[in-house]
Order: C-alpha cells, then sequence, then structure tokens
C-alpha cells in the first residue's frame, strides 16, 4: 500500500533585503521550522520532513545567500539570520514554532532563544557549537579564501568527509552525490557571508537565559561539532537533553535517521506545551 505525501507549498518572503525561499510540508499539526547547514539547502532536511509531515507543519526557509533564496552582499551576522527565520513566520502568520537547526542552523536556534524567545516551542539543536574560538578564525579565513578564489567545487569534497563517516560515504554513493551538489550549488557571496556570521558567532555565556525545552544531539564522530561541545550546551540550558548518535560525524540525522527521528519524535511529543510549560 503507497502512503500518500502530504502536499507541500513553496514562498517567497522578503526579509530585509533578500527574498527568501520558503518550502512548506504538511497541512496539519504545530509549526516546526527546520534550519540548514552552511553551503546546504532546505534539501538537506528532505527525509525528516517527510518523516514529521503527516503529523506537523514543516517549513524549511534556505537562509539567504544559499539554495533558492538571495544572495545580497555580506557580510552576515548571526542576529540577521534569526530575525530573518522571524520573517518568515510573520509572513506565514505563525505565531509559534518548534525549531530545529543543524550546525549554523543550531546557533540560528541559540540566537533566537535569546533574541526571539517568545516566538519559540522548543530547540533542537544539532551538530553545532556555541561559540567559534579565535584559533579557529584562521581555518575559517583559510575556507573563505578558498571559496573566493577557486568557487565552491574545489571545498565539497573536503566538506564532505567532515561531515559523512568514511563507511557511510562508502555505502551511499547516491546520498553523497546529492549533498555535493548541494555544495557546488551554493552562491560563493552567500557561503562567504554566512561564514561570517560564523567567525563573529560567541553566546557560550549566555545560553543560561535559554528557558524553553531544550534538545541538543552530536554526533559521536563529528570533529567540528564535538561531543564535549554539546555537552556543555546542555549543561548550560537548564533541563537540556542530551543525545549522541553512534556511528554519526557531522550530518547525524542523514547517517542516523532512524536514531535521529526517534530521538525527535520523543522530544517534540514532551514539549508540544511550548516554552510555557515546566522545562522537563
Amino acid at each position: 500500500m503507497t502512503v500518500a505525501t502530504p502536499p507541500a507549498e513553496t514562498h517567497r518572503v522578503h526579509a530585509d533585503g533578500a527574498e527568501l525561499y520558503v518550502r512548506i510540508d504538511g497541512t496539519d499539526g504545530p509549526w516546526v521550522i527546520l534550519a540548514h547547514a552552511l553551503a546546504a539547502s532546505h534539501a538537506l532536511w528532505d527525509q525528516t520532513a517527510t518523516h514529521l509531515a503527516s503529523r506537523y507543519r514543516v517549513v524549511r526557509p534556505d537562509l539567504r545567500g544559499h539554495g533558492g533564496s538571495d544572495a545580497p552582499l555580506g557580510p552576515y551576522t548571526m542576529a540577521r539570520l534569526a530575525d530573518d527565520v522571524i520573517a518568515v513566520m510573520d509572513a506565514l502568520e505563525i505565531p509559534q514554532a518548534h525549531f530545529c537547526g543543524i550546525s549554523v542552523g543550531g546557533m540560528i536556534g541559540q540566537t533566537l532563544g535569546l533574541r526571539h524567545p517568545e516566538r519559540l516551542l522548543s530547540l533542537a539543536l544539532v551538530a553545532t557549537n556555541s561559540q567559534t574560538p579565535m584559533e579557529a578564525h584562521p581555518m575559517w579565513h583559510n575556507r573563505i579564501g578558498q571559496a573566493e578564489a577557486h568557487g565552491m567545487a574545489g571545498m565539497a569534497d573536503a566538506t564532505l568527509e567532515r561531515w559523512l563517516t568514511p563507511a557511510f560515504r562508502a555505502a551511499h554513493p547516491d546520498v553523497v552525490a546529492r549533498i555535493h551538489a548541494m555544495l557546488v550549488a551554493t552562491p560563493v557571496r552567500g557561503y562567504v557571508g554566512v561564514a561570517e556570521a560564523i567567525m563573529a558567532f560567541d553566546l557560550a555565556g549566555a545560553l543560561s537565559r535559554i528557558h524553553c525545552p531544550t534538545l541538543v544531539v552530536a554526533g559521536e564522530n563529528d570533529q567540528g561539532a564535538t561531543v564535549a561541545m554539546a555537552q556543555s550546551i546542555a549543561a548550560a540550558i537548564r533541563g537540556a537533553r542530551l543525545e549522541v548518535m553512534p556511528q554519526a560525524a557531522h550530518l547525524v540525522h542523514v547517517e542516523q535517521p532512524e536514531r535521529f527521528h526517534a530521538a525527535l519524535d520523543a522530544f517534540l511529543g514532551n514539549a508540544a506545551c511550548g516554552g510555557q510549560c515546566d522545562v522537563p
């Protein structure tokens, strides 16, 4: 028996000098916003959106400078990227939503938790950091320089090596090819703008002011957003839950979808009453 796919719709939302592409899957239930990683697009969340769409209305914006969204001149800021999410919510008349972000999407989520807490039902922070230390700046300057000099194609393979374990890459060449295409399609201007926002990011000392239900997810083999960083984020946010996904690097929801979706389902079910209920 074939299960019917919930209908999808797309929108263009204006947000401070950029038109943002937004896809919605599902027609009923609470709103869930999924935010993707640097140099990706809303399609990074395809499997999760399909999983959720029968029970939630799933909103997937392309970050400014990414996917189908405009790529205005940067630099961008994390506050601007968080305000873009609020612009999407306002345009779609979404009063509150669950927010789930991976990598820079998780940084945007932390910023929302501090900047717009009244709009959040919950936060899921996946494979992310709470700050970019100064010692990482040379690496980011190098990546920005490589993108500006040689384009995104020259960065794709190294990025995939960080994002997915060797075993997964060998076993799933079709998935690797799809994500590679996303990386190559990202406008250099958008990559650089968001990378500069990441370089300036530091909320490590402010996380205790986040009070909505929070789930923190890390990949066991993630060398960029480490388990130790996830532990520090979870320790700083009162009542936060920590899940470590085994045999996964950065894209935990791609490598371990069943485990990730089980953790997310349990969390969203318990967080259904949002920031007004007691943090578990």
